[in-house]
């Protein structure tokens, strides 16, 4: 397979920087590379006083410039998941590869705390960024948030992580933290560099390029610098490893005993090419002479001759059996399997440019102008799955090669393909409609996603009566124009009612070799490019800011020094719209000639999914004091300083109300070098626009229909719960609550810092921290969930009632035979289920973080540093809502089936994903020329509760401990070479996999390759 991307030139321009890069003998950025400065001289989140002292008591991460380019990150996601505070990214193209969520571009989400998408504010220079407008579902809830990708790596200051709650300070969604990058600016010259890195092992290979420039002018009062960085990264492939080469991972847990049996790790598709279908109207078998076709309800299927279930030979290698494809026995070789012939991706190709332009001017000695040009822009293609038909789709008797269609045609022709000696079928013949059929035929769904992000900024910035104050206004969009392969409803119609070898053919099965399911015998190239087609979306969010804020040190004086203050108002306007396809929105509804049902979407296998549009204004003013309370001068025993921080911001929206949050936080200077810190705050998060829209949307889903499962059990049919595979395609229907509220939050940390003053100099500089924090969420935005929704129904109808949020179709009589003997009620197949978003129960995340750092200066063996952060998290643990508490007594009690999976809220630790530990070590040497760093990052396990062991056990994903490595040189010697550095390093060098899991990998922890190598030069003129 060949990967083209459809924008050549790009690519060009990225190679060809790198080439001049490398002709120009690129090297260091090295003259510009800043020594370590105390972190309360540098850091800007956490206070809008200007060099509050407060800031002490704020725990914060700082990464300089040296500590970023060692990572070898290339995109923001690399950067960010270098932090151990950094949860699970849930949005990222590798996560799920199988899913249309995988393919949705150059989108990598920020989750700190792992509290979720939209709880982490992202700031740049201190102000806000706009949110990526393509919503993603985690379970049921569309999820908003920053885009890591669009913040660059290259030629930064600092990446700032603030990890506290930062409401009173920022506003809205800084619930777990603020994370803020820091551009360099004031930069006169020029850097070049380029890096090539590749995943050993796989089709992965990135490089870019970079470009720092500057010019200071009007000698010295004005500085203008551009920082331009174009990336172009290779697919990944299926077959690249052999966790990503089949979803039948099977065979890799085949050595476990307690859990070879359960079909979870099988993760094959149970939509494939050979069609079931069903005589339109039956009301009994269909025969051909005695030998019945079909069921009593007329479902029949076709099937290849040689494994068992055959009734009537069609040629090819094919037959006619009764009832469903046994795909989870005797057809099971034939369940689709994506990834083989790499008919999908695992990452899509990737182009991405991030262009920054940052500029100030003196205006005189107390005024500056300043402004940023912010431009991000890339485009992806992946490939994933085709759609397949989860609603019966008619098939007309006229149809060329339906079995059971009429003697002649209408065009007097006799038919060729109907099968002889049918007894009860008419002369005129019988249509037929399927389910469950995926067009394999139509190839891999490509999708191609361009995304753009632009930022315009302009303030003023100045000292008045010894105030400082800054304002600007800033304008923001955020564009994404996604393409993918569709299906038309009404060409398929026109094409299948085709009494021509063009009509489209569900007849002629699959791949007799049982190769995943593909289609070896498609449709006539008239038919496939009849039916195709291009299905678009447009989504846009814009974010409009104006902000005025004062500052000053020394408001009034106290006893132990000079009050510091900061206020200011700030004004949002925020809009979002997603424009879907007019053939999905409800503009071209399609009715079914066959069947007359009417669906608002007219795209086979996608549900109507209206546009949408919204918008909010947010007023909001906020006060901070920086009050000092003991200061070094007062002389008094075990109290050197105390320093306090108070603040407050009121924010009012214009679609729900307002909102007012308090922060406090205190450093106590114990001693010289032993610090106590602490603070406590509330926080809030507004629910995104797309919850908050008065309407309904369905998506496609599969659930397990534990009810059958059970039925199964009873008749034998499965020897344990967890080998039940009536996995089943649904329609999940969620309407929008414009009566949402802000999810609240309340959070504290404590800890303490500590600088050992008694170790001499000579043993380099040592500080400890050691923080506790908690933060406690109320009315989180959720759904009860399908799954939950089907277990409900189980449960239900085991006790004679009924979910009515659960739609089944009416029972068949193969319904009837399928529960007979086992003493429960028949019911039909599921076909929907509802629900709502709501504010449901608090949940509650605790932990403790762990910090040293040591630094060490030698004349003659140069310069050590060391760096440990870490976090251990010992709860993340949500209240059970009474349908759920429900659920769990009714599986403690035995009333379901103890192997019944649930996920257990009241205990979300470890639960896929949110590991206890998380840590990484990093250590530098640099001694003249020379440089070589390594760190090592440490994720624990965690569990894998859709897998369970025959006893309940959910499969313990095993922690892994990954080390990197890079050594570098710098030419210092005159001449063309001056100046420049050539970096080599490998990412996880030890070539360790992703520990196993039932999907694979879990893709919002690991990426899915090992070892990982880079080489970098650099040229500073």
């Amino acid at each position: 397979m060949t990967y083209q991307s459809r924008s050549g030139h790009r690519r060009h321009l990225v190679q060809g920087a790198a080439l001049l890069v490398l002709l120009s003998a690129a090297g260091s950025a090295g003259a510009q590379e800043a020594e370590a400065t105390k972190v309360e001289e540098v850091v800007v989140v956490g206070s809008q006083i200007k060099g509050a002292k407060t800031t002490a008591a704020l725990p914060v991460t700082v990464l300089d410039n040296n500590q970023i380019a060692a990572t070898g990150a290339v995109s923001g996601d690399d950067l960010f998941r270098s932090i151990p505070q950094m949860g699970d990214v849930f949005i990222n193209p590798s996560n799920a590869p199988q899913t249309s969520n995988s393919t949705r571009g150059d989108v990598n989400s920020i989750n700190l705390r792992s509290l979720g998408v939209g709880n982490t504010l992202v700031l740049l220079n201190g102000r806000r960024l706009v949110s990526h407008p393509t919503s993603q579902s985690s379970g049921t809830v569309p999820l908003l948030g920053y885009n890591a990708n669009a913040i660059p790596t290259a030629n930064l200051e600092r990446l700032e992580v603030l990890r506290d709650g930062a409401a009173a300070i920022y506003g809205a969604d800084a619930v777990a933290g603020v994370v803020n990058t820091v551009l360099q600016t004031d930069f006169d010259g020029v850097t070049v560099d380029a890096q090539y890195g590749w995943a050993e092992g796989t089709h992965r290979k990135e490089y870019s390029s970079n470009i720092f420039a500057g010019r200071n002018f009007a000698e010295g009062r004005g500085n203008i610098s551009l920082n331009g960085n174009f990336t172009w990264r290779t697919a990944q492939r299926p077959s690249d490893r052999d966790y990503t080469a089949t979803q039948d991972l099977r065979p890799l847990f085949a050595g476990f005993a307690d859990y070879a049996a359960s079909s979870a790790p099988d993760n094959r598709g149970n939509q494939n090419s050979f069609a079931n279908f069903t005589v339109f109207g039956a009301t009994s078998a269909i025969r051909q002479g005695t030998t019945a076709l079909t069921t009593a309800a007329g479902a029949s299927h076709v099937q290849p001759n040689t494994i068992p279930g055959c009734a009537t030979q069609i040629g090819n290698g094919l037959c006619i059996g009764t009832g469903n494809l046994a795909t989870g026995s005797t057809a099971n070789a034939y369940r689709y399997n994506a990834p083989q012939n790499d008919a999908t991706t695992i990452a899509p190709e990737i182009e991405r440019q991030n262009i920054f332009l940052n500029a100030h001017y003196d205006i005189n000695d107390t005024l500056t102008a300043y402004g940023e040009l912010d431009f991000y822009h890339a485009t992806s293609e992946g490939l994933t799955t085709q759609g397949t038909s989860l609603v019966a789709i008619g098939v007309p008797a006229s149809n060329y090669w339906n079995p059971f269609g009429p003697v002649t045609f209408a065009n007097g022709q006799a038919n060729p393909n109907r099968l002889p000696n049918l007894t009860n079928v008419a002369a005129s013949g019988a249509a037929v409609t399927f389910t469950n059929y995926r067009f394999n035929d139509l190839g891999p769904n490509k999708v191609e996603v361009e995304n753009y992000q632009t930022r315009l900024l302009g303030g003023l910035k100045g000292e008045t009566w010894g105030w400082s104050w800054d304002s600007a206004i800033l304008y923001s969009k955020a564009d994404a124009k996604d393409e993918s392969d569709g299906i038309d409803s009404q060409k398929l119609a026109n094409q299948l009612a085709l009494s021509t070898p063009d009509a489209y053919n569900l007849f002629n099965g699959g791949c007799l070799d049982g190769s995943g399911g593909r289609d070896c015998t498609p449709s006539s190239r008239a038919a496939l490019d009849a039916i195709r087609f291009r299905l678009k979306r447009h989504s846009t969010t814009t974010l409009t800011l104006a902000d005025f804020k004062v500052s000053k040190p020394d408001l009034v004086t106290l006893w132990a020094g000079p009050v510091g203050v900061a206020a200011g108002v700030e004004f949002r306007h925020e809009t979002q719209q997603d424009r879907r396809d007019p053939m999905l929105d409800g503009r071209t509804p399609f009715t079914d000639p066959v069947t007359k049902n009417t669906s608002n979407s007219n795209v086979t296998g996608v549900n109507d999914t209206p546009s949408t549009k919204g918008s909010r204004d947010v007023g909001s003013a906020f006060v901070e004091f920086a009050v000092p309370l003991v200061s070094p001068e007062m002389n008094i025993p075990l109290v050197r300083r105390v320093d306090v921080q108070l603040a407050g911001r009121f924010e009012n929206y214009s679609d729900f109300g307002s909102v007012a949050k308090p922060k406090i936080a205190v450093a106590w200077d114990v001693v010289d070098g032993v610090r106590v810190r602490g603070s406590w705050q509330q926080g809030f998060r507004a629910p995104n626009l797309e919850t908050t829209n008065p309407f309904s949307y369905s998506r496609t889903n599969t659930v397990t229909d534990y009810y059958r499962c059970e039925a199964d059990l009873r008749a034998g049919r499965i020897s344990t719960f967890t080998a039940c595979s009536r996995g089943v395609g649904i329609r999940f229907t969620t309407a929008g609550n414009p009566d949402l509220k802000a999810e609240e939050s309340e959070s504290y940390s404590v800890g303490v810092v500590l600088q050992p003053t008694f170790i001499p100099e000579q043993f380099g500089r040592l500080t400890v921290t050691l923080d506790r924090w908690q933060i406690k969420q109320e009315g989180i935005v959720g759904t009860l969930g399908s799954t939950n929704g089907a277990i409900q129904d189980y449960l239900f109808r085991l006790n004679g009632s009924n979910n009515a949020a659960v739609i089944r179709a009416a029972p068949t009589v193969d319904d009837v035979a399928f529960f007979n003997g086992t003493g429960l009620t028949p019911v039909g197949q599921i076909l929907e289920i509802r629900d709502q978003f709501k504010n449901l129960q608090p949940q509650t995340v605790s932990g403790i973080d762990i910090g040293l750092n040591w630094t060490l200066r030698t004349e003659s063996l140069g310069r050590f540093s060391v760096n440990v952060d870490g976090t251990f998290m010992d709860k993340y643990s949500q209240q059970l809502s009474p349908p759920l508490a429900e659920l769990f007594e009714a599986r403690a009690s035995g009333k379901i089936n103890r192997a019944t999976p649930l996920t257990d809220p009241g205990d979300l630790l470890k639960k896929n994903g949110k590991p206890k530990w998380k840590w990484n070590g990093s250590a530098t040497w640099r001694a003249g020329p020379y440089q070589v760093g390594a760190s090592v990052i440490y994720t624990g396990s965690v569990l894998d509760t859709d897998f369970l062991s025959t006893t309940g056990e959910p499969w313990r994903v095993k922690p892994l401990t990954t080390v990197n490595l890079y050594g570098q040189y710098r030419f210092e010697q005159k001449g063309w070479a001056n100046d420049t550095r050539i970096r080599v390093g490998a990412r996880n060098i030890f070539d360790k996999d992703p520990p196993l899991s039932s999907s694979g990998y879990i893709g919002s922890l690991y990426n899915p390759y090992a070892r990982y190598w880079y080489v970098s030069v650099s040229k500073s003129f």
